[in-house]
């Protein structure tokens, strides 16, 4: 009788998960296994519904060697990456820090911390797009109010400072994407997503044990000495945590950039370059080769971010 108890509870258990597993495998496994199979031919409008021409790895070869945009925004949606998360961690971490004192109106700088991860991506590009309209947008019309030279915030152009540089500016600009326009997506991707970061690191450290604070004031330690071998210890799993979740949405990153540069080749991540190819160009083979390789690119990601997160936290 114990026995159909139990047995009969294990069996309601994946009952409860069927539906869960189902729409899963509906909307992720299925379409990346179509995706994979298209790949596999030469997809245009004009074949599309007549018989499919079967190239095989033809259209990742293509890709990779003949498409003069694929390493380039490859290579930009790794510079955006790195750029991005860093300095999210980074300023979150902080302002964390700086959170966790009391002081007179805390609850207020909170409240308005938040603000940007409220609003959805397309719509904080289309504020920040007008703010950095170079005649009419705000911070131009400030700039002209105190009597300084408006800036060509949406530009290709090198950032002044990098591109005045003798000899190996230009080739810095063009190394690693100092523009005025990168540095745009990647303040305006910044400046919406490191509250968020700020948000689960404060609160990973409200809930940390009181006592390892008061050891270390007993101890002597300083306020650095408490947060690098107390406060960061104690936050590692969550920071990993952080960059992870991190890691994955800028790997995805397309409305922010669409909306600010279309598929302009300055600010063309991996992303927009497969919308480019699959909806401009109508190549449908190659677009699911590239889509493939996104995956790819994610998978790898996630897992060096998994893989280095647990050695640290080893």
């Amino acid at each position: 009788m114990k026995s159909n108890l139990l047995r009969k509870r294990r069996i309601t258990k994946y009952y409860l998960i069927l539906p869960a597993a189902v729409l899963l495998i509906g909307t992720t496994v299925i379409p990346i296994l179509y995706m994979l199979y298209t790949s596999l031919f030469r997809l245009d409008p004009v074949v599309f519904n007549g018989k499919w021409p079967f190239v095989g790895l033809g259209n990742y070869i293509d890709l990779i060697t003949r498409d003069p945009m694929f390493w380039s925004s490859l290579a930009r949606t790794l510079k955006f990456l790195l750029y991005t998360v860093t300095l999210q961690i980074g300023v979150g971490l902080l302002l964390a820090t700086l959170m966790y004192r009391e002081f007179k109106g805390k609850r207020m700088v909170q409240t308005i911390l938040l603000f940007p991860i409220l609003a959805t991506p397309i719509v904080v590009a289309m504020v920040w797009k007008y703010f950095f309209d170079f005649d009419t947008g705000f911070l131009n019309v400030m700039l002209k109010t105190v009597g300084m030279r408006p800036q060509p915030w949406l530009s290709t152009k090198g950032l002044p400072l990098i591109d005045a540089i003798p000899f190996i500016g230009p080739w810095l600009v063009n190394k690693f994407s100092l523009t005025y326009a990168f540095r745009t997506i990647c303040f305006v991707n910044f400046w919406q997503w490191t509250p968020f970061c700020f948000l689960v690191l404060y609160s990973g450290m409200t809930s940390l044990p009181s006592e390892v604070y008061e050891a270390s004031s007993i101890d002597g330690a300083s306020s650095w000495q408490t947060f690098r071998y107390v406060t960061l210890p104690l936050l590692s799993k969550l920071i990993w945590a952080v960059v992870f979740i991190r890691v994955i949405d800028c790997l995805k990153v397309y409305a922010q950039i669409w909306v600010l540069f279309g598929n302009a080749e300055t600010t063309r991540v991996i992303n927009i370059h497969l919308y480019t190819i699959g909806f401009t160009t109508s190549d449908y083979g190659m677009s699911s080769a590239l889509g493939v390789i996104i995956v790819i690119l994610i998978a790898v990601f996630v897992g060096m971010t998994i893989k280095l997160g647990g050695k640290r936290n080893a």
